[in-house]
């Protein structure tokens, strides 16, 4: 969907940035709950039990009516409570169809097994840090009677599992 590497990272920034300037400009309802991303994620790490600060994440949605072509969509890093409450732009709804959210955790488990070797110990041989699941994809569909709700996709994760569900 977007052209250059630079400009995968800026377009979604903008598109954020944009968001927020016009839901504080534009007066709300007395009633009306504040905008915000329609589609926010987090992520716990279970294995530590914190929250995974620094985890890449990529939101993709399945182009309308393709069985395979993916477009992406958004693209962000956990902060220091594991969470993306800006993966989107502020919003009230959200276009209907299939998404992805691809978490990258092979380098969040790297950082982990440099800060704590004992704990996450090198692989048989003397090699790098054990890892199984060097990234988790989640796929979820959005049906259009659910176009005004807010979708929280965590993730709970260790180096050997992990587990999704639809949160508040």
């Amino acid at each position: 969907m977007f052209g250059g590497a630079g400009e995968a990272t800026s377009a979604p920034a903008a598109a954020t940035r944009a968001g927020r300037l016009l839901a504080q400009l534009a007066p709300a309802a007395a009633d009306a709950p504040p905008l915000r991303s329609p589609i926010t994620t987090h992520v716990l790490d279970t294995c530590l039990g914190r929250p995974a600060p620094g985890v890449g994440v990529t939101l993709c949605r399945l182009a309308p009516g393709s069985a395979a072509a993916w477009e992406r969509v958004a693209a962000g890093a956990t902060n220091r409570d594991g969470r993306i409450p800006d993966l989107l732009p502020p919003a009230d709804w959200v276009q209907p169809g299939r998404y992805r959210i691809t978490f990258d955790v092979a380098e969040y488990q790297a950082r982990c097994a440099a800060e704590q070797p004992a704990f996450f110990g090198p692989a048989a041989g003397g090699g790098p840090a054990r890892r199984f699941y060097p990234s988790v994809l989640v796929e979820f569909e959005i049906q259009p009677q659910q176009a005004r709700e807010h979708f929280h996709v965590p993730l709970t994760w260790n180096p050997f599992g992990y587990s999704t569900y639809r949160g508040s």
